[in-house]
């Protein structure tokens, strides 16, 4: 089943096809603050190929429903990293979804602030969540230039905490009619400055974010998710196929690690000229790893994967009630349905009390083989400095190593030394994590290491 195979999405590396999908859980404080039952429900999730976290706030001018969580100050960093590290040590890939919500909120949870959106235009026919409960969208205040312009770097000053947090990347969202859609859609973006009016102005915002996120996490790490046919809070464009081929080209430009396309099928009769099949109409125009979303079951989801129309597939709803969701397509059991009730709020009920059919574990520990010859003991000293908190952050304990006496003017051989991890996903996870592609950018020049990742435990030393 190619749904259970690795593959890659840029630097990314996936031990199988089957992603987590965002999901907003309300389970933060009220501050934005994640605990320790984010912890668990993520850590009960990570045997997915990659895990991209719940829809996160870059700002405290982000948020639009309440108990959602944060990634603008240092407490909230602090709370994500125990995410990353508990998933990090399972062998688990996480990437942090980015989120503003825009007009879609209300100003009973911004503090008596509305809203704020690329045009005063309040979204129709839908309400809003609040905690007095749902009230109708009120008008938007319309963002001026140098709010926009100020946006884009709250997003960038996000992608940087997601980095400190521990994460593997960063997801923009960019769909759902959330503030990044409301620029790109005609509908909600009746601007007459740089980022409105034609496609090329309108597909701004979203390019100038993505460059900013580019810059911080660099190559293969950051992804998009897009919805180009969903017309869920007021999103209806105009030509949604030339919104969006326009914005995909230029995504090609970006060293993205893929594109994140949801296949929403808009009815027919409100808009016949939007294209029916949205992943073979834009997905094909994406020249990097494609990942796709909206309703596919294990047979559906490894049949696109065959017919090469994605690389992987992310799933919702499914990885609610079922945090074993790859072990139960991998022996084919059924799904357990989830309780709809608790999807949005409460506390451990309907978050991490879904029992899993998973066995517990019993695959031998990974440990490092490491034989070095230091070539510049200054530079290698900056190298395990940033190195082996790495390494601890995966679980992951040194066992014997080198004499650091040893070490002379000149090349110096160093005897082996093993690094025990608490499996070999976590090994492999750790290895392929931007933390440790920074170490290794350091040791360019100071050590040659002949490495070696071996499933079981290492031999005793003598």
């Amino acid at each position: 089943m190619k749904l259970l195979t690795p593959t890659r999405l840029g630097k990314l590396l996936l031990g199988n096809r089957v992603v987590m999908a965002p999901m907003t859980r309300s389970r933060a404080d009220i501050a934005g603050i994640v605990g320790e039952k984010t912890v668990r429900y993520y850590v009960q999730r990570a045997t997915a190929g990659l895990l991209i976290t719940e829809a996160t706030n870059v700002s405290a001018d982000a948020v639009g429903s309440p108990m959602t969580p944060g990634i603008w100050n240092e407490a909230q960093v602090e709370g994500w990293k125990k995410v990353t590290r508990a998933v990090h040590v399972e062998g688990g890939t996480i990437v942090m979804q980015l989120w503003h919500t825009g007009r879609v909120g209300h100003s009973d949870v911004r503090g008596g602030r509305l809203p704020v959106a690329p045009s005063a235009i309040a979204i129709q026919g839908q309400k809003h969540f609040t905690p007095s409960g749902p009230k109708d969208y009120e008008v938007p205040r319309a963002l001026t230039t140098e709010e926009v312009r100020a946006t884009v770097d709250d997003f960038e000053s996000a992608a940087r905490k997601a980095k400190a947090a521990g994460f593997d990347g960063v997801e923009l969202h960019g769909a759902f009619g959330y503030l990044p859609h409301q620029f790109l859609a005609d509908s909600a973006n009746q601007r007459t400055d740089a980022y409105g009016g034609s496609i090329e102005n309108r597909a701004r915002f979203v390019l100038e974010i993505l460059e900013r996120l580019v810059g911080v996490w660099g190559e293969g790490r950051v992804g998009i998710r897009l919805s180009p046919t969903l017309a869920y809070n007021g999103m209806v464009d105009s030509d949604p196929r030339a919104t969006f081929s326009y914005l995909i080209e230029q995504l090609n430009a970006l060293p993205l690690a893929y594109l994140h396309l949801m296949r929403a099928t808009p009815d027919a009769e409100r808009f016949p000229h939007w294209p029916q099949d949205t992943i073979a109409t834009f997905g094909r125009l994406f020249r990097g790893p494609l990942l796709v979303n909206g309703g596919y079951d294990r047979d559906a989801a490894d049949a696109a994967l065959e017919a090469g129309a994605a690389q992987a597939v992310s799933f919702g709803a499914p990885f609610v009630a079922n945090p074993d969701l790859v072990h139960r397509f991998q022996v084919g059991a059924p799904l357990a349905a989830g309780d709809r009730g608790t999807f949005y709020g409460g506390g451990e009920q309907g978050y991490i009390d879904y029992p899993s059919l998973r066995p517990e574990p019993t695959a031998p520990k990974g440990y490092w083989l490491v034989l070095a010859t230091i070539t510049d003991p200054a530079r290698f000293g900056a190298y395990t400095a940033l190195a082996g908190p790495t390494l601890a952050s995966y679980g992951a304990r040194v066992i014997a190593r080198g004499d650091v006496a040893e070490v002379v003017e000149g090349s110096v051989s160093r005897r082996p030394y093993f690094v025990e991890f608490p499996s070999f996903a976590a090994a492999r996870a750790c290895f392929h994590s931007p933390a440790y592609q920074d170490a290794i950018a350091l040791r360019a020049g100071a050590a040659e290491f002949d490495i070696l990742i071996v499933e079981g435990t290492p031999p005793p030393m003598s």
